[in-house]
């Protein structure tokens, strides 16, 4: 797998390096208003972002043997996802402090579960600076966009803290990687690489343009290469899966009840981040379950 983690890590750095020189010569990506792309951005988390988490489906499908387990196992998942969509819409900050605090802990194992040795130190290091960088470059812009999604004033203060604690986490992966000695110097090197061109994404990048650029180019293809995506069949459980949940987004809940796109974005988010960190228990508890009839 590390071989294709780091054709990966070129093709990302490769992505990022050309995405970097474009930002110096338009201004296009800088500017604060996106709403205008926000449709387009919608598109993109909403399909090729979430459908790392949509080869769950694939995971399911192996995972059992028969036909009524598996249609459990998915039922099960669907209705997890519901009740997290409930909750937020219910409390929506309850619902954005579960994903920032889900979004450290699944970033951190996941971009990083190729380094069998890494520390849980390293991995949530990582998991919170993905979580919150933009916040370092942008405070201002990330408050509004979470006043938007929360429906409330929050105090800026709070984002100057989160701005502070990033930085300190940025410094705390670094030294980690430093000191670790079960971790190959060229793996150190990449992964130095990766997060310093990913640093300076953010600091060109509004945070909405960034994060749907991290979380479809860097954590939703390393997140396949993790499961082991590769053939064609594959790929068509994952359309299957995606395509009625971006249909449903955009047709029920944006054009009906005019919900805003970063709240269908965000919210699905949450919700399918439940499920997908709640799977192995799923599957575990199925299985067992199984077993013992």
């Amino acid at each position: 797998m590390l071989n294709k983690v780091r054709i990966h890590q070129f093709f990302y750095l490769i992505l990022s390096l050309f995405l970097i020189f474009v930002t110096q010569r338009d201004t296009a990506f800088n500017i604060a208003d996106v709403n205008s792309s926000l449709a387009i951005l919608f598109l993109i988390i909403m399909s090729f972002g979430v459908s790392h988490g949509a080869a769950d489906s694939i995971v399911i499908w192996k995972t059992f043997p028969k036909l009524k387990m598996k249609a459990l196992a998915f039922l099960i998942y669907l209705i997890i996802v519901l009740l997290g969509l409930i909750l937020w819409f219910q409390s929506p900050m309850i619902g954005l402090v579960l994903l920032l605090l889900m979004s450290m802990a699944h970033f951190g194992h996941s971009d990083l579960s190729y380094l069998s040795r890494a520390t849980q130190g390293i991995k949530i290091s990582w998991g919170f600076v993905m979580t919150l960088l933009p916040v370092i470059f942008f405070e201002n812009d990330v408050k509004l966009i979470f006043d938007s999604l929360t429906n409330s004033d929050l105090n800026l203060k709070v984002f100057e803290i989160l701005k502070f604690i990033t930085i300190i986490f940025i410094g705390s992966f670094l030294f980690l990687i430093y000191i670790h000695k079960g971790i190959a110097k060229k793996d150190k090197f990449f992964l130095v690489l990766e997060l310093l061109v990913t640093v300076v994404l953010a600091s060109l990048l509004s945070p909405i343009y960034w994060f749907t650029f991290y979380f479809c180019f860097l954590h939703g293809l390393r997140a396949l290469i993790n499961i082991g995506i590769k053939s064609l069949r594959d790929l068509m459980f994952l359309v299957a899966f995606t395509l009625p949940v971006t249909f449903f987004s955009y047709f029920f809940l944006f054009y009906n009840l005019q919900i805003s796109y970063l709240t269908i974005i965000f919210s699905f988010l949450m919700a399918l981040t439940i499920s997908h960190m709640f799977l192995p228990l799923i599957n575990r508890l199925l299985l067992s379950n199984f077993k013992n009839r």
